[in-house]
């Protein structure tokens, strides 16, 4: 019966060790199959806001693609009207400078006394060149630079001076070719000028305005065909 009973419990010994090596046989398979587990990167997380960042440049996209197509239509009509006013600031311009050289060129085309009486400020010295007979002398090629006493300057001669002239021819002439010198002068450049009278004029190109004489010359220099005409605010007598 203990032979019997040895038996049994070396064959439970047996079977327990086999199933022990059974089991520990089973777990070393089991993990040499289970994969190793790799670490994944970290998923940066998308906020609300860049939600909102990425989709608001698609809206504003969208309105910049919108806004000219119903601005068009306004832009071109504003361009259109800034080019016709600038179209027509130009023509008004050019009109201006046109009429400027047409008269330029016609004062250039008219003689010295076509010029005086054309301006309305020389019309008692034209009718003083007349009545001495110059007209002709002053309105042929010359070139002269004539002196030229306004209306003005003539009125504030001393009572009767005017008279007594225009009923003295010789005295007449003498007084106003002492207001006419031969070329065209540059007064700016000049300290004297001698006169188809024959007497001489002084000039103080240094004053403002410049001097001829004791007069003044007023107002620009004109040119003409055949001179030049300086304005001048007094009447010349010449010395005895």
């Amino acid at each position: 019966m203990r032979i019997k009973q040895g038996g049994k419990i070396i064959k439970k010994i047996g079977l327990f060790a086999v199933l022990l090596i059974a089991a520990m046989l089973f777990a070393s398979g089991c993990a040499e199959e289970t994969p190793e587990e790799t670490p994944t990167e970290p998923v940066d997380e998308v906020t609300d806001e860049e939600i909102v960042e990425e989709e608001m440049p698609e809206e504003e996209e969208i309105v910049e693609e919108e806004m000219p197509e119903e601005e068009e239509a306004v832009v071109e009509e504003e361009m259109a009207e800034q080019a016709a006013e600038g179209m027509a600031g130009e023509e008004n311009i050019t009109e201006d400078e046109m009429a400027e050289d047409e008269m330029a060129e016609d004062e250039e085309e008219m003689n010295i006394v076509e010029t005086a009486a054309a301006s309305g400020d020389f019309d008692t010295l034209v009718t003083a060149v007349q009545a001495a007979g110059l007209e002709g002398t002053l309105s042929g090629e010359g070139p002269f630079t004539v002196f030229a006493p306004t209306d003005e300057a003539f009125d504030a001669l001393p009572e009767g001076t005017l008279d007594d002239l225009l009923a003295d021819e010789e005295a007449l002439t003498n007084v106003l070719l002492y207001h006419v010198a031969d070329g065209e002068l540059d007064v700016t450049e000049m300290e004297s000028v001698e006169t188809l009278q024959g007497g001489e004029l002084t000039v103080d190109p240094t004053s403002d305005p410049i001097m001829i004489g004791d007069a003044n010359i007023i107002g620009d220099r004109i040119e003409t065909s055949n001179g030049f005409i300086y304005p001048i605010d007094a009447v010349l007598i010449p010395p005895e």
